[in-house]
């Protein structure tokens, strides 16, 4: 067996004695056979033997880390799960930990893979609140806007036309969802309305996250905006896109839109041609 090998199977079997379901009475119960199951080399196997506590110790910093992040992301959605379904969130970190588990290299990452992972069983669960997935989505991505990076300079600035397109201050997100999970108060028992919003997320001048409740052709604006279009080409296709003729109380609603934008340090100017 080369290193290679040997260091592919070994990463293969840490894997899976920290993060497969039951695996550690697998090899709590019989070490060497587990070991030897993932063809692990002697040598290993023989310095494993000899600290026989050092793979269930693994296993409980892993899955602690991982939980942790989690819970550190998701507070509130945890909250607001387990004030009506106790036990229900540990239910599924501890399910996405067995049947799936982290893919991604880095561990700011691990909370987007669980919630991708439990939120359409949290919709299909009868016994759960129909928007606390719809909760967790904005709650992840509010927390993922706080934390970003600050962001580079912005490139030279020129006033705003209609044929250029604009410059908006990141990070910034737009999310469309299916509750008015935005409207919430912090009262754990409190109930959303049930109607679609379009919201953009963003970080304000004193880089605090903040929600902007956009109407659904708004949203379709920014869309085509955040993309790149130039803001007449932009408004055209939003417009197209819903159904809405081009007429001035759009032009005059996307004036004070992009004022509102101005003033809260989201639209920052247009490209330079």
């Amino acid at each position: 067996m080369n290193d290679e090998s040997r260091t592919e199977r070994l990463l293969a079997m840490l894997a899976n004695a920290c993060l497969g379901k039951d695996a550690d009475v697998a090899f709590e119960t019989d070490l060497e056979g587990f070991l030897a199951s993932h063809d692990v080399a002697r040598e290993d196997i023989d310095a494993l033997l000899a600290s026989p506590r050092r793979l269930g110790l693994y296993r409980r910093l892993v899955r602690h880390n991982v939980t942790a992040v989690i819970d550190t992301m998701l507070e509130r959605t945890r909250a607001r799960l387990e004030a009506r379904v106790p036990g229900k969130f540990d239910d599924a970190v501890a399910a996405f930990l067995d049947e799936l588990g982290p893919r991604t290299p880095h561990m700011r990452d691990v909370p987007s893979e669980f919630l991708a992972y439990a939120a359409p069983r949290w919709r299909a669960d009868d016994r759960l609140p129909k928007w606390i997935a719809d909760y967790a989505e904005l709650e992840l991505l509010d927390f993922t806007i706080g934390v970003a990076p600050r962001p580079l300079p912005p490139p030279p600035l020129a006033e705003v036309t209609a044929d250029r397109p604009l410059v908006f201050a990141e990070p910034k997100q737009l999310i469309s969802l299916a509750w008015a999970v935005n409207e919430l108060p912090d009262d754990v028992l409190r109930e959303p309305a049930e109607r679609p919003v379009s919201i953009l997320v963003y970080r304000d001048k004193e880089h605090r996250s903040r929600f902007l409740e956009l109407t659904p052709l708004a949203a379709a604006i920014l869309d085509r905006l955040f993309a790149g279009d130039a803001l007449g080409t932009a408004m055209v296709a939003a417009c197209q896109a819903k159904g809405h003729p081009l007429d001035d109380s759009v032009l005059a609603g996307a004036a004070r839109l992009l004022a509102d934008l101005g003033e809260r340090g989201v639209l920052l100017g247009a490209r330079e041609s």
